[in-house]
């Protein structure tokens, strides 16, 4: 997976980097067809601002946080890509899944034994006989 990690109008140290690596390397154990992820850290007022875009096949994920840190606000922000990620892997499992119940074939069921059809026919043969006499 590709990663960019940016400042707006502020540099990024090495273990802040490290920091931010390593936290996206989970992503893509969950999920490997991760293609790209940016990250951009930014200060607003007293704020560490992080937001992160994450690409990957048939997936877009972005996510936003603020706290007082910058690791904490990138715990936030991986936090909620994982959950995002969760929602749409589950989403494609049940789909899948529901697709597979649809496609199952019920077995036939087995003959029901009838012992009411010899005497259906029993009943049968005595009407004959019935509106043979009567004529």
């Amino acid at each position: 997976m590709e990663v960019i990690i940016s400042g707006r109008h502020l540099d990024i140290d090495d273990a802040l980097r490290e920091y931010i690596q390593e936290k996206l390397a989970r992503l893509e154990d969950e999920y490997p067809k991760l293609t790209t992820a940016r990250v951009v850290l930014e200060f607003e007022r007293s704020w560490r601002v992080v937001e992160a875009h994450i690409h990957g096949k048939h997936l877009t994920l972005d996510a936003t946080a603020k706290s007082r840190d910058f690791a904490a606000s990138v715990d936030s922000v991986i936090d909620k890509l994982e959950r995002q990620l969760r929602k749409h892997l589950e989403r494609i499992q049940e789909h899948r899944l529901s697709g597979r119940e649809q496609n199952i074939v019920n077995p036939p069921e087995e003959p029901v034994e009838d012992d009411d059809f010899e005497d259906d026919f029993e009943l049968e043969e005595l009407e004959e006989e019935v509106v043979e006499t009567a004529e």
